[in-house]
């Protein structure tokens, strides 16, 4: 029973039960490396590059493990990583250490798999959009779309969707686990409980060894300059200071004679 459910309310939540994490290591027709691409921090049109490529490059690996920890971010770039993670033939795991709020939860739930780190939390995917510095509901236009983005991706995984709509819309109900007007974030117990993780490891050297891939070449994929520019200049925070930084040198631009300094700070700004 889940821990939302009023008190007297019998009703229950029947989980899925998860496929079991696989034994890689007798999987002969692969290699035995493994590769690790972090999911951190903001998510920005700067990390989905960076994905598509890092995927390419694993393509011979055993597996590929996405390092979860993010609190979210923009919508568009996390569709783009999406359909990147659906796309391989690849096994791919998410371990949610520690995080995958918002953009994070899509993403995991593109993954073959996904691990839970003790202490771990998935969910609250509700799309807001930022005015003057503060966060603002979106129209049910953008919740409807992400609702079904959430729904598709895990039925692409064999995942319960109305699970997936709930993190995202507070009035999708699910008897035994939420209530309607509540948004759904899962702990790390939850999880296991109601059938969305497929296991449970405290480090990536237990979840390597629950994979029977203990002794496999692990890579750790990096971002290069290029990727670390366009991640920065794409970070929610520098993109509105650029474009504020434009609006205003063309604003000047038009009470100054002539195309001066103010005209290309702007142009730049608005690049």
């Amino acid at each position: 029973k889940a821990s939302d459910a009023k008190p007297g309310d019998e009703q229950t939540y029947d989980a899925p039960t998860p496929k079991p994490l696989p034994k890689l290591a007798k999987d002969e027709g692969r290699s035995q490396s493994v590769l690790v691409i972090p999911i951190k921090g903001t998510i920005d049109l700067g990390l989905a590059p960076f994905v598509e490529r890092s995927l390419a490059d694993g393509r011979n690996a055993a597996v590929i493990i996405f390092d979860v920890d993010t609190f979210g971010g923009r919508v568009d770039a996390a569709v783009k990583i999406r359909d990147a993670i659906l796309g391989t033939t690849v096994p791919t795991i998410a371990y949610v250490n520690r995080r995958a709020i918002s953009a994070g939860a899509l993403i995991s739930l593109a993954a073959d798999y996904i691990v839970f780190a003790p202490g771990a939390s998935m969910g609250a995917a509700t799309p807001i959009q930022l005015e003057g510095g503060k966060a603002k509901a979106v129209g049910e236009k953008m919740v409807s779309y992400m609702r079904s983005e959430m729904r598709a991706t895990a039925e692409a995984k064999g995942r319960d969707g109305q699970l997936a709509e709930a993190m995202v819309d507070a009035d999708v109900e699910v008897p035994g686990v939420i209530q309607k007007g509540k948004l759904l974030t899962l702990t790390t117990k939850q999880a296991m409980e109601w059938g969305l993780a497929n296991g449970k490891s405290a480090t990536q050297r237990d979840l390597l060894d629950s994979l029977t891939l203990g002794r496999a070449e692990v890579v750790k994929q990096s971002e290069n300059w290029a990727e670390n520019v366009a991640r920065f200049l794409t970070d929610p925070v520098v993109s509105g200071l650029l474009m504020s930084l434009g609006m205003l040198g063309m604003l000047l631009e038009l009470y100054t004679p002539g195309f001066g300094f103010a005209g290309g700070l702007g142009m730049m700004g608005l690049m």
